[in-house]
Parts: structure tokens; C-alpha cells; sequence
């Protein structure tokens, strides 16, 4: 022990009565059952604090004393966590040429309506419901202990090995080690790889990414309670604490000009062609990737839903809400201003919102102003869902209060901008 001091050691017998931690204090006794009678006799010393615990079990032939199961007190990671079923789109190969197939020979006219509304429901439901329809859901299994480098062939070299070894066939058994050997090297490599494309090129995203995942990195990512309908309720008085007062009645300062904003499907095409596909979708669950892949077999029919929306200075409801998610700033909320808002609005918006920024020719074709009741222009508001605040707005259109759907946001603010009128 003095020479390695740092070494494991192990000392175990038939000690009788004598006490060996008197002579060598540093060593730890684990043996706390009776191992003959109601006497312990047999003891184990190692120089590691609570590192084993002993497990009595049944006697060796005819011997008085019990056998003893030295089991290390270390739980694995496997087994004190538990393993987690996470559950995801994926997009097939396949994927966006059906989507691009089925747009191309859908005949949008049959859901042309003189209803905005309608219509633009009715297309993004159509969007969503192909899109859907090609993905797949898929499940894996995640353990608290899976090497960043294990992939599907690694498991499967690792299943083929067990049934070798259960087999009890020798050459078939060596031959599977050294397939899952190979495997793993493979791996690894391919790892490393991986590890070090981050690095290479000027994307600065990529190389955190690199950095997170070679010092295993796992942010915290705390959630708001998703069982509190008041404190949505409170969350959405105070998201909307700056919008009291104002007067619900507005009107704008200048007339529409709304012969003159008229969009080309090219410049519709162009901007769905820019979209990035890694941006959440918004409440019409329309995925940012589908409106890039498929620009070619869209763009036609959304120039016509934003040169009716616009010729009508009209802002679809399934357009203009938005979700509200809260996100804790830090892990120990004290007050509501540690939640930060989030919002998720459609993709459709976004472009409008580029599209329809006021010029001096433009001024504005929607004057938004918060509707500041607590019971909103409807009359009194739903519940909301748990863990979704709310934000009731009103629209004004000329002298008309346009309102919003209960319990989500009106995002009209960010689509034709306009001054307030008080």
C-alpha cells in the first residue's frame, strides 16, 4: 500500500475475531452480515469507502460458513437513469418528389372562395395534410449512457455477437467479435469525422456544435408548468401591461392605396425558394421545408391568396395568430418578468410582413391597435391551453374592429404595419 498507494487492494479471510483496520486505518471492512451463526468471522477489506456491500448467500457443501457476493456499490448510469423514448419526423428520400408530384397535378381552383378566410384555411390544410402523409414517425430508444459514436450498425453487430455467444458455437462467435470490432473502429472514425467538419469553414453554428459535443455539453432546458391555466391567465395581463390604455377605436392616417401593391409569381416563388428550413412551424403546421422544396408548385397559388389578401386589406385569422410559448430566463423563477416570450407565427405571415413594410406610396392598410379589455372584443375569452399564454388584440379596419381568435395572439402588427391613433 505504500509503494501504490493509488492501486485497489483487497484483503479478505477467515478473520475470527481480530480487527485489521487497528493495524491499517486506511482499509474499510464491507462485511456487515453474520457469516457463521449470528457472528461475522469472514471479513473483506478494501481501501475504498463504501465501495462493495456483501451479500450473504447460501453455504458450500458442508461448510458453517455462509458464502459471500461482493456487489460494488457504484450503480451504473443505465440503470439509476432511466431510458428515454424520443419520437420524431423523419423525411424520406422519396418525400419531395411525391409532394412536388402531388402539388403539380392538384387543381387549386376548386379552393378558390370569395371568402379570404376559407380560402386561406383551406389551402394550408391541404399543405399540411400532404406533408404529413409522406413523413414517418419514428421511435428510438435513448440511453443515459450511449457512446455519441454508436450507431444502428454498431447494435445490430452487437445483437449478432450475443446470439453467437448463446449459440455456443466457437467460430461463429469469433467471427462476430471481430465483425463488431471492425464496426466500432468504422464508427469511431466516421465520429472523428464528423467532429472535425465542424471545424472546417467559417460557420460559426457548426463550430459549437463541435465544441458541445466533444466536451458532452447538454444544456438545461427548463420549461414553463404546463398545468397552471392561471398562470397563462397572468402571463398574458402581463405581456400585454404596456398595451392598456390605448383607445380600441383608430383610423388611419392615410388612405389605402391598394391598387398599386400587386405581387408576381416570381417574386413569390424567389421568396419560398429562401426559406429556411430549420425555423419552427407556426400554428397552421405548414413546415418551412416543404414551401422550399416545393416553390415551384406553390408559388402560383399563395400569389393569389396575398394579392386577395392585400386588394382586401384583410388579414386572415389563420395567418395573423400566433402561439405564445413562455421560456424560463433562468432556473429559479421569482417573478413573471423571468419568462420570455416566444412567438411561433406562420411562415405565410412572415413573407406579407416582408412584402408590406410602409413606404411613403404604402403608408399602411390595417391600423392594429390592442383591444386593452380583459375580456377581449368577443366578450369573454376561452380558457387557454396550459402552458400557451394568450394575448387578445383587436383589428381596426376602417372604423371596424376586425377580432382575433380567443386565447392566441393577433400578429397583424407584424403584417401591415401602422400608425397608433389615439
Amino acid at each position: 500500500m505504500d509503494i501504490y498507494p493509488e492501486a485497489v487492494h483487497i484483503i479478505a479471510g477467515d478473520f475470527n475475531h481480530a480487527n485489521l483496520k487497528v493495524v491499517l486505518p486506511r482499509l474499510y471492512q464491507h462485511v456487515k452480515c453474520a457469516t457463521r451463526g449470528d457472528k461475522t468471522l469472514d471479513k473483506v477489506y478494501t481501501n475504498i469507502k463504501g465501495g462493495y456491500r456483501a451479500k450473504a448467500l447460501a453455504h458450500l457443501g458442508q461448510s458453517d460458513h455462509v458464502s459471500l457476493l461482493l456487489i460494488p456499490a457504484y450503480s451504473p448510469i443505465r440503470k439509476s437513469f432511466s431510458t428515454t423514448i424520443k419520437t420524431f419526423e423523419t423525411w424520406p428520400l422519396d418525400a419531395t418528389p411525391q409532394l412536388q408530384d402531388c402539388f403539380e397535378n392538384t387543381d387549386w381552383g376548386v379552393f378558390e372562395h370569395e371568402d379570404l378566410e376559407q380560402y386561406t384555411s383551406a389551402v394550408l390544410g391541404y399543405i399540411k395534410h400532404c406533408s404529413d402523409s409522406v413523413t414517418v414517425d419514428k421511435r428510438i430508444r435513448v440511453h443515459p449512457n450511449k457512446k455519441p459514436w454508436m450507431t444502428g450498425e454498431v447494435q445490430r453487430l452487437v445483437r449478432e455477437r450475443d446470439i453467437a455467444f448463446r449459440t455456443g458455437e466457437r467460430e461463429l462467435y469469433s467471427t462476430a467479435r471481430a465483425d463488431l470490432k471492425r464496426g466500432i473502429k468504422r464508427a469511431k472514425m466516421d465520429y472523428k469525422g464528423k467532429i472535425e467538419d465542424c471545424f472546417r469553414g467559417n460557420d460559426s453554428r457548426r463550430v459549437w456544435q463541435g465544441v458541445q459535443q466533444m466536451t458532452n455539453y447538454k444544456p438545461s432546458h427548463p420549461s414553463a408548468d404546463g398545468g397552471d391555466p392561471q398562470l397563462a391567465e397572468e402571463l398574458n395581463s402581463f405581456y400585454a401591461r404596456d398595451e392598456t390604455g390605448l383607445s380600441e377605436a383608430a383610423t388611419p392616417l392615410h388612405p389605402p392605396a391598394l391598387s398599386s401593391l400587386t405581387l408576381t409569381e416570381h417574386e413569390v416563388r424567389r421568396t419560398l425558394k429562401a426559406v429556411n428550413p430549420r425555423k419552427a412551424a407556426g400554428p397552421d403546421g405548414v413546415l418551412g421545408r416543404v414551401l422550399r422544396d416545393c416553390a415551384d408548385q406553390l408559388a402560383g397559388i399563395f400569389t393569389k391568396i396575398f394579392n386577395q389578401s392585400l386588394s382586401q386589406a384583410i388579414v386572415p385569422s389563420c395567418l395573423k395568430t400566433s402561439t405564445i410559448i413562455p421560456v424560463p430566463k433562468k432556473n429559479n423563477i421569482g417573478c413573471l418578468n423571468d419568462y420570455r416570450p416566444v412567438a411561433l407565427t406562420s411562415t405565410p405571415l412572415k413573407f406579407l410582413r416582408r412584402w408590406s413594410v410602409p413606404t411613403s406610396s404604402h403608408p399602411s392598410f390595417l391600423v392594429w391597435t390592442p383591444t386593452s379589455s380583459p375580456t377581449g372584443p368577443t366578450g369573454p375569452r376561452r380558457t387557454p391551453s396550459p402552458g400557451v399564454t394568450s394575448t387578445s388584440y383587436g383589428c381596426t379596419q376602417a372604423g371596424a374592429s376586425v377580432p382575433c381568435l380567443p386565447g392566441q395572439t393577433d400578429s397583424s402588427s407584424v403584417f401591415f404595419p401602422g400608425p397608433y391613433v389615439h
